[in-house]
């Protein structure tokens, strides 16, 4: 048996453990998935010890599963949702739950950031649109004047990934990139802006954890989660990064020439630079990877939950052609119905925006919008319409990029969405251009495995390309669909300006 590496992957809503061979082939992996606490407008919250109990539990699974002895594991790798933000007490307790980035109650000091201080120095600092309220300054603020008692107690301020990590180990890390992500970080430096967290937050730097490379490895685990988890205490732990920044490197991005495009539950599509890369109005992020790489890009809040949100509000409906079916797979029942829909939803439009909106316009207070509806519209015209209008959205993030950056050929696409085929062509005919689909499912998960084989020396750098990221498949554009698409477009543009006025 040739030596393993695992990646683990914490995501919004589950997290999920892969293992890989030295050469990228998955060998085993396991999938939990976490509901979201969403008990009052704008809240979109994680119960912390609900994703620590995931964490062990797919980790110890995707061993099992497998009937692998852990002795060939020689390291692990994590990654993890970006902006997610914690409290703790001294004692490491949580004052709160995981805060996600599409909890937009701090709506109020966002707008104060914005009035108050120079977005455009905190942007050129931080890489953030940092009067956005996805993002953890605005959450700092947030709890200190809505709950000044548990503001006053917190002795870290912390994302799930340094929580777990935490609870492993006992001491505080956050990679660059989660950090960079925070809009309290400085890009330029790799160092907590002071002047930001005691101008705005009024804190110190030591209310954070010690910001590390990706490659930063951990030894010693606490043994009750070692045994937890079926693992040696002394195994590596490698810190990793953000999910973006490892789908980019999981799918063999390593510079501008080429794009990742990843839909899963939000979508976001990134180039890696060797300087940051900032846009003059503010509509993309640049966050730092290594002391030498920056990842910049746009995301948008509503990728693949838009079709979870369809799925879970309207079960009944489609439970019953999913029966009838008889595969059991709503999301397959969803490309079928995609399928039977000709290009443009016969004139029915849906902004996908149920969380709010990030790149380009970072309207916090968006929300969705369809359009066009009549009786001649089925449950089959929502799916579709869904689909392209999350694509709409994708395409605006890329005229941007393309427009700063200027040296992309190839768009590298991961993620769940990979999995449709409709869904991939519809991308094919929106951007109207050649989609490769990369070789590795699971890009994010191999991303963190692949920064712990460089950590642990199995290979020499952090850009050393594999078999494995070499597209698996290219979808052609189609340019009937494609002229459907552009008018598509051009009305999804319009109909935005008219409500939001941009």
């Amino acid at each position: 048996m040739s030596d393993l590496y695992m990646g683990i992957d914490i995501g919004t809503t589950g997290v999920r453990a892969a293992l890989f061979d030295r050469d990228g082939n998955q060998k085993s992996i396991d999938y939990k998935e976490y509901p979201m606490i969403c008990a009052q407008p704008g809240m979109a919250e994680l119960d912390p010890s609900v994703v620590f109990s995931a964490f062990l539990e797919v980790t110890r699974n995707c061993i099992n599963n497998s009937e692998i002895n852990p002795k060939y594991i020689q390291a692990i790798g994590l990654g993890t949702q970006l902006f997610s933000f914690m409290a703790l007490d001294r004692e490491g307790n949580c004052l709160t739950n995981v805060i996600t980035w599409a909890d937009n109650r701090p709506l109020a000091q966002a707008e104060a950031v914005s009035r108050e201080y120079d977005c455009g120095d905190l942007y050129n600092r931080t890489g953030c649109r940092a009067q956005h309220p996805m993002y953890p300054l605005s959450k700092i603020l947030w709890l200190k004047e809505t709950k000044p008692e548990i503001f006053e107690r917190t002795y870290k301020f912390v994302s799930i990934k340094e929580y777990i990590l935490f609870r492993l180990f006992g001491d505080f890390y956050i990679d660059y990139s989660d950090a960079s992500a925070s809009s309290c970080f400085n890009i330029h430096s790799f160092k907590w802006d002071k002047d930001i967290l005691s101008g705005i937050l009024g804190i110190g730097t030591d209310k954070f954890g010690e910001a590390v490379d990706c490659t930063h490895v951990l030894k010693g685990m606490k043994k009750e989660f070692a045994d937890a988890m079926g693992l040696s205490e002394d195994i590596p732990v490698v810190i990793g990064a953000g999910d973006g920044m490892l789908a980019n490197v999981g799918c063999g991005v390593f510079d501008d020439t080429s794009m990742s495009c990843t839909i899963g539950t939000s979508g976001a599509l990134r180039i890696a630079v060797d300087k940051p890369l900032l846009d003059k109005m503010q509509r993309t992020w640049c966050y730092c990877y290594t002391k030498d790489t920056w990842v910049a890009g746009g995301a948008i809040n509503n990728g693949g939950i838009v079709l979870k949100w369809l799925r879970d509000n309207f079960e009944k409906q489609f439970s019953e052609e999913v029966k009838k079916g008889g595969n059991g797979n709503i999301y397959e029942l969803f490309d079928e119905y995609a399928c039977s829909i000709p290009a443009g939803s016969e004139g029915l439009v849906f902004l996908p925006l149920l969380t709010g909106e990030r790149s380009p316009n970072w309207n916090a207070k968006a929300r969705g919008i369809l359009y066009g509806l009549d009786l001649s519209h089925k449950p089959g015209h929502f799916v579709k319409a869904a689909m392209e209008g999350v694509m709409y959205r994708m395409f605006s993030i890329y005229e941007i990029l393309d427009s700063i950056s200027g040296r992309v050929k190839q768009i590298k696409c991961n993620g769940g969405y990979t999995n449709s085929d409709i869904w991939l062509k519809i991308q094919a005919d929106v951007f109207g251009k050649e989609i490769a689909v990369a070789g590795i499912e699971e890009a994010t998960a191999f991303g963190a495995a692949y920064t712990a084989m460089a950590a642990v020396g199995a290979i020499g750098s952090l850009n050393h390309e594999l078999p494995v990221m070499k597209a698996s498949r290219v979808i052609l554009p189609n340019p009937e669909n494609g002229e459907t698409y552009q008018k598509g477009f051009k009305l999804f543009k319009e109909i935005y300006g008219k409500m939001y006025g941009v």
